[in-house]
């Protein structure tokens, strides 16, 4: 959640509190809860019961804000809203993730945040209105050069990463000795040490030796994938990308990975959690 404090050199100062269970929803998941009064409230209520967090992106606002005005938008918006403070925004960006667990100290900010869409956040806020996700959304329809920041790195991303895994696989299906590479790489994960780069190893193996085609939306879903296993206690992901994660294994302390048509047994199992189940991120 977002703490709020002060100072005697700021008047305003906005601190996450990373409050496990940690639980993070993919769009199209938060979509359809939003769609779904009774089973989106009792996920929400389960959520805040247990003194946790919804984990978000800046990928999240972008699709959410793409889609203008109208009932499907404000029915999202208004779920989001309905968690208050109890959220954070963390980096879909595994490989800058993974760059700044390789320079974390004791004392240092969790790896996983985004602190840029957070400083957005704290310096958009006036301080006395209700502080929520939509405080950023009502930021990008106010002043669109946030929107179009935003959008425009979403995309890079998306187009980078669609080359990337595109050029892979070409030489995954097409040359003896890639294929060979790719298919007897052995990872080993460290105990005791961030997960993600061993998760973004495995996850590209998955995507590059899969039929499946890799649509250029997939490149964001991947980074989403990546950051959210080695960070959050929950994961419930579209029904590719879950049957996906079945394939790779996840290190104790990751997530457990639901599907969109599994939200009831994401339930259940919040549910059931207790704060002995894995140590809290640092």
């Amino acid at each position: 959640m977002l703490k709020i404090g002060t100072s005697d050199s700021s008047p305003l100062i906005l601190t996450p509190q990373l409050s496990p269970p940690a639980v993070y929803l993919d769009y199209c998941v938060i979509a359809d809860l939003a769609q779904n009064p009774a089973l989106g409230q009792g996920l929400r209520d389960c959520v805040l019961g247990k003194g946790g967090t919804l984990y978000l992106s800046w990928a999240h606002l972008v699709e959410l804000f793409g889609l203008g005005v109208g009932p499907t938008y404000n029915s999202i918006r208004s779920y989001l809203a309905s968690f208050g403070r109890d959220f954070v925004f963390i980096d879909s960006d595994a490989r800058a993730v993974i760059d700044r667990e390789a320079d974390w100290k004791p004392g240092k900010q969790n790896p996983a945040l985004d602190e840029d869409f957070l400083r957005c956040l704290a310096s958009n806020w006036d301080g006395l209105s209700q502080l929520d996700v939509t405080t950023l959304l009502d930021v990008m329809a106010s002043d669109q050069s946030v929107f179009i920041k935003y959008q425009t790195l979403h995309r890079k991303h998306r187009d980078d990463l669609k080359e990337m895994f595109d050029a892979a696989r070409s030489r995954y299906q097409t040359d003896r000795e890639s294929r060979r590479r790719i298919d007897n790489a052995s990872y080993a994960y460290v105990p005791s040490t961030p997960p993600t780069e061993y998760i973004h190893k495995q996850m590209t193996r998955e995507c590059i030796v899969t039929h499946e085609q890799f649509k250029a939306s997939d490149g964001l879903d991947f980074e989403h994938c990546v950051v959210s296993l080695a960070y959050c206690d929950y994961v419930a992901l579209d029904k590719k990308w879950a049957r996906r994660c079945g394939k790779i294994i996840i290190p104790p302390g990751g997530a457990t990975v639901f599907s969109s048509i599994e939200v009831e047994a994401l339930v259940r199992n919040i549910e059931s959690w207790s704060k002995t189940k894995k140590p809290a991120t640092p």
